[in-house]
């Protein structure tokens, strides 16, 4: 099937598969058809698929629904309870590691210096600029997103 010259037939199939197509669309389609197996193959099998879809219907157990929400909510509370120190912990501990790391990179700056050809202050001020102030724009962005009320996120 080529499809750039197929490829509007198709879509007018599938658009009166699904019973949207205009009668000015639905006889143009009808026209097409009388002249182009392609296109009538295309037709046959978009049937054989719809036919096939219908045999995958399943009934659901109507508490079902009720039963992942509570399981999901019991879930949620459990795990809020037993992460809520750890990652408070973890903050802590990555914001004392930035200002230990960037203490101690700082004082190697006038060392460092000399071996890169550079001023002590510009490998001080590249540090501040990629060490220490994404380290506490994240820190703090994530010091934000767990005191938030919105269970769903922040809303801007």
């Amino acid at each position: 099937m080529q499809t750039d010259r197929h490829q509007p037939i198709c879509h007018l199939i599938d658009k009166s598969l699904v019973g949207t197509a205009s009668l000015e669309e639905e006889q143009t389609l009808r026209e097409h058809l009388l002249a182009c197996t392609a296109c009538n193959e295309y037709l046959a099998a978009s049937h054989r698929a719809i036919a096939g879809l219908g045999g995958f219907s399943f009934e659901v157990d109507p508490g079902l629904e009720e039963k992942v929400l509570a399981s999901l909510a019991r879930q949620q509370s459990d795990s809020k309870q037993n992460h809520s120190m750890p990652v408070w912990w973890s903050r802590l501990a990555a914001l004392v590691l930035t200002i230990a790391g960037s203490f101690a990179v700082s004082r190697l700056a006038d060392r460092a210096a000399p071996v890169l050809h550079v001023q002590a202050t510009q490998i001080q001020l590249g540090l501040a600029a990629f060490w220490i102030v994404p380290s506490v724009c994240f820190f703090l962005l994530f010091l934000v997103l767990s005191v938030s009320p919105n269970k769903k996120g922040l809303s801007l």
